[in-house]
């Protein structure tokens, strides 16, 4: 079972008082049931389950009906109606209902009228015995209806307060006082506040419900400090406004800054307001009305709020590994007589034929086409590059000499990078942060002097290139910024690079290398997450020699050199972001 004791709260009248009749009528979509009282009273009542009923106790009055029990009376939801002297000054009504019903008590000069949801449609009128002539015009056009309220809690707490209210070509200002006796709040209307109302509202809080009237019937109202609703028509409103004095306030930004809390304030100002900013105190100062003060109180109160702050950190991989395997076999023929390369080594010929050897330097060739003379060269220009191991062999065959020279190189390169950049920044705001170096580009514009005429110099004369720097970063580069949700993830938007620069083979001066990701993930307060991760194996291999011979089994490998290189680069980002707690909470 379910109570609620509720106390009018009107003025206390008088008690004492006689409770003489009981009628029961339809009106509209209600029932009305009017408590006929001879004298002035209070009142208290309540709802009950099982089954569904209506309590009405009637303080300071005593018990005046012709009977105790009405039974049978199936009209308007109510099955049957109780009545009693429940205490010396205390009457007891007790109104059996079908179902639960929303309902409303509002005292009349004759007694209490309750309005009751009528859920069963048209009736016939019933009277406990006539003693005053019940006239159904005295009805007051608006019958305000509180719907049974299901906790305790719920009717003590006004501002909870719900509302099912009809009304037909009810005038304005009854439809207001109904609203001030419902709500308990003192609603003053202004002098061309005029019109009728037609409306139906069922189970809304009685605030929203008098704003919806109010905007249907082109009005406003406003609460004072005191707690007073003054209604006016809107064109009395900004007449007034026009009229009313300028206030002065300055607000001292917290958090935000004064410049972008006037943005969001200039569009709530009058004509006659002005806003303007202290940038060294971070004060929005504001000359307008009065509303337009409460207006911007309510929004900086939003604005101003503490941002929270996001710690970024990330680990940047990149790790570079290039596996080096060449070896190859040159030789070089000479004749002492006659011809010689003189590619790989010097070597000694008689040139006058005199029967001397003359030394000849190492690169000068000697060609003698006289004579029988052979000299060969293999592989000359497909040695190793710096090998770690050189095997050196010379024969001396007559007059012929055989150089031959084994290279053999092996290496292993390991470049393991890592960065572990850290940044701290507020939520919403872009956070940067570069470790590296600028490296300069040297540019040469060929048609810089094109300006001075078809000649190219002003004057005529040939036009010259022009050389420009430019500067490029490289380097390990961190961009973030971060959005903190409502439950304690991080929406972050990040681009990490590392980027490197190298001499380039051609004329061109430099390349970059540059390894970047960028994305938008959602995070978790403290997870770490992958946000890129690439292994690229590059392998390259190059075999040289003589035609013919380096394909020979067995001996073919004397006649050629082979190259073989692996390059593996791998990186791995890693950003793990916390929301980094105030110390003010």
């Amino acid at each position: 079972m379910t109570s609620m004791f509720a106390l009018w709260a009107g003025t206390l009248l008088a008690l004492g008082g006689s409770v003489t009749e009981v009628t029961i009528t339809p009106m509209a979509s209600q029932t009305s049931v009017l408590i006929s009282i001879d004298g002035d009273v209070d009142y208290r009542d309540f709802s009950m389950e099982g089954p569904h009923r209506l309590v009405v106790d009637i303080m300071g009055a005593q018990h005046a009906l012709p009977q105790d029990n009405f039974a049978a009376l199936n009209r308007g939801g109510i099955l049957s109606i109780r009545t009693s002297q429940y205490a010396e000054e205390v009457v007891r009504l007790v109104l059996v209902l079908d179902r639960q019903l929303g309902y409303s008590i509002i005292p009349d000069a004759g007694g209490l009228r309750i309005s009751l949801e009528n859920p069963t449609g048209d009736f016939e009128p019933w009277s406990s015995g006539v003693t005053t002539p019940f006239d159904p015009s005295t009805l007051v056009p608006a019958t305000v209806m509180r719907t049974a309220p299901t906790s305790p809690s719920a009717a003590v707490a006004q501002e909870a307060r719900r509302i099912s209210v009809t009304w037909t070509q009810a005038p304005i200002n009854d439809v207001l006082l109904a609203f001030a006796a419902f709500s308990g709040k003192s609603i003053v209307p202004g002098s061309n506040v005029a019109g009728f109302v037609t409306a139906d509202i069922n189970d809304q809080p009685w605030d929203v419900a008098l704003r919806t009237i109010l905007q249907g019937q082109g009005l406003a109202g406003a609460e004072d400090e005191y707690g007073i609703i003054r209604v006016d028509n809107i064109a009395d409103l900004n007449d007034r406004e026009a009229i009313e004095p300028i206030l002065t306030r300055a607000y001292r930004i917290s958090y935000a800054t004064a410049q972008e809390t006037q943005q969001a304030v200039e569009n709530l100002l009058t004509e006659r307001g002005t806003s303007t900013v202290s940038v060294s105190t971070n004060t929005l100062v504001v000359s307008d009305i009065q509303r337009i003060h409460d207006d911007i109180t309510m929004l900086v109160r939003q604005l101003d709020v503490e941002t929270p702050q996001v710690s970024i950190q990330a680990k940047i991989i990149f790790v570079n590994r290039t596996d080096l395997d060449e070896m190859g076999v040159t030789y070089e023929l000479k004749d002492s007589r006659g011809n010689q390369f003189n590619t790989l080594t010097s070597g000694q010929a008689d040139l006058d034929g005199d029967g001397t050897s003359e030394v000849i330097p190492q690169g000068e060739a000697v060609v003698a086409l006289g004579g029988n003379s052979v000299a060969a060269l293999g592989n000359a220009n497909a040695r190793v590059t710096a090998p770690t191991l050189q095997i050196l062999t010379s024969l001396v065959l007559g007059r012929h000499q055989l150089i031959g020279f084994i290279d053999a190189l092996e290496s292993v390169q390991l470049s393991d990078i890592e960065a572990t950049p850290q940044v701290t920044v507020l939520d919403n705001q872009r956070a940067d942060i570069l470790v590296g170096e600028i490296t300069p580009i040297r540019t040469i514009d060929l048609g810089a002097g094109a300006a001075g005429g078809a000649g190219g110099q002003a004057g005529g004369g040939p036009a010259f290139p022009t050389a420009q720097v430019e500067q490029q970063e490289t380097g390990i580069k961190l961009q973030a910024t971060p959005h903190v949700t409502g439950d304690n993830h991080i929406l972050l938007e990040v681009l990490a690079e590392r980027s490197a620069a190298e001499l380039a083979d051609s004329d061109a001066g430099f390349i970059f290398r540059t390894q970047r990701a960028q994305t938008r993930v959602l995070v978790a307060d403290g997870e770490t997450v992958v946000i890129g991760g690439l292994t690229q194996t590059e392998r390259t291999e190059a075999v040289a020699g003589i035609p013919l011979l380096m394909d020979l089994p067995l001996i073919g490998g004397i006649f050629r050199t082979r190259r073989e290189q692996e390059i593996q680069r791998d990186l791995i980002i890693l950003v793990t972001p916390h929301i980094v707690q105030s110390r003010l909470r």
